[in-house]
């Protein structure tokens, strides 16, 4: 890993001086940008962002860049640390589209999305998120607004239909929900709820905590005084979820923790070592499968020495917005690449199919649907458990 942030301290220092990552003097250029958390308690993801968009834009221009028209695009990357903060992301957002000349913005977390929001669409730029919350801000009044990662909700008709195979209904009737005390854990609360009503399983109670704690202890308590059958925590990064499972586990809960945006498991194992048994890690590939993923692994690998699951998932998201500018057949309009990006449909990536679904519950096709590698810890080690589509409902 210290490879890897030397070269964003590079990459943040060049972009604050204006230069850019990469400069093409000789090919016309498509900015992107990124306006994600690389510090504080979120980094994990924004670092996973950034391996994934380096790693995907290196690709793409390697392999002779875009053609639109006829024309050939090479991609230029330009990141700044919003530390997941609506003041941050606002002020990378404004300087990203008034100085940096982006039409493209990708983006992590709820507080960075929505500092991004605010400026974004007005500006006609088009946004790709992974942020789970702020459900009004999705839909038809936001019409170049992606969310290209699947939340916990979609990533729910993947998991809970695993979990009620494996474990078995008759044991898993009341479930329990811990997540962050803000609008972005509020919501992911109401995605639970919606989930679990459509399992029949009952809700039991939940606990909030703040992104500066650090001792979980006394949220745990409060949940097992519930007696769930299974704990949800969402959405909570690998650091804190592992607090949580090990400070459940030493007061005897043995039930399931289902951890969907913990997407990795080293921290987990490390932190809580042999409590961490049987927690279930939704879209975390763990044992590459396909020929696609083995040649993402061992890039990333390569190139930061260690390997994100969170940074393969990821890695799909350049590719799209690429097939989308050219399937526009534009660079400037970004209201006809969104709609295109709408209609992109991948089948080779490292989470397989992708599709754009969401139209009878946000009015359009924004979010990002792709195949679930269910990962569960089992006797000290992660193993692959489970890989399916969602099974979303006709509503969706």
């Amino acid at each position: 890993m210290k490879k890897y942030f030397f070269k964003t301290a590079i990459l943040v220092i060049l972009c604050v001086f204006c230069l850019g990552s990469v400069s093409y003097s000789a090919d016309k250029v498509i900015k992107i940008g990124g306006a994600i958390p690389l510090s504080g308690p979120v980094a994990y993801w924004g670092v996973c962002m950034l391996q994934a968009f380096e790693d995907g834009i290196k690709q793409i221009n390697n392999n002779g860049g875009v053609n639109v028209g006829g024309e050939t695009y090479k991609l230029e990357l330009i990141v700044y640390d919003t530390k997941n903060t609506v003041a941050d992301a606002r002020a990378a957002t404004i300087r990203l589209i008034e100085q940096d000349k982006v039409k493209f913005i990708f983006n992590q977390a709820a507080q960075s999305t929505i500092g991004m929001l605010e400026i974004s669409e007005k500006a006609q730029v088009l946004s790709l998120a992974a942020c789970w919350g702020y459900l009004e801000k999705f839909g038809t009044e936001y019409p170049l607004h992606f969310r290209v990662e699947m939340s916990d909700y979609e990533m729910g008709y993947a998991y809970m239909p695993f979990m009620l195979d494996y474990y078995g209904k008759d044991k898993l009737k009341k479930a329990a929900f811990i997540g962050p005390d803000d609008k972005d854990g509020e919501d992911c609360h109401y995605s639970y709820q919606r989930l679990m009503d459509h399992y029949n399983v009952n809700q039991v109670g939940a606990e909030y905590f703040n992104w500066e704690d650090t001792d979980f202890y006394p949220i745990v308590t409060k949940i097992l005084k519930k007696k769930p059958d299974f704990i949800v925590t969402s959405p909570t990064p690998p650091g804190m979820t592992a607090s949580i499972v090990k400070a459940a586990r030493e007061m005897g809960f043995k039930g399931p923790i289902v951890a969907p945006a913990a997407l990795e498991t080293k921290t987990i194992l490390e932190v809580a070592g042999e409590y961490a048994d049987g927690v279930v890690l939704p879209a975390t590939c763990v044992d590459p499968v396909t020929d696609e993923q083995k040649k993402i692994i061992k890039r990333l690998t390569d190139e930061y020495g260690t390997f994100n699951a969170l940074a393969g998932n990821y890695s799909f998201w350049p590719i799209a917005l690429v097939q989308a500018i050219e399937d526009a057949g534009t660079v400037e309009d970004t209201k006809a690449i969104a709609d295109a990006l709408g209609k992109v449909v991948l089948e080779n990536t490292y989470v397989d199919r992708v599709e754009f679904r969401g139209a009878n519950s946000y009015g359009l096709d924004r979010q990002a649907v792709n195949v679930c590698y269910t990962t569960l810890i089992e006797k000290g080690k992660a193993k692959l458990a489970d890989v399916r589509f969602p099974e979303l409902p006709e509503s969706y």
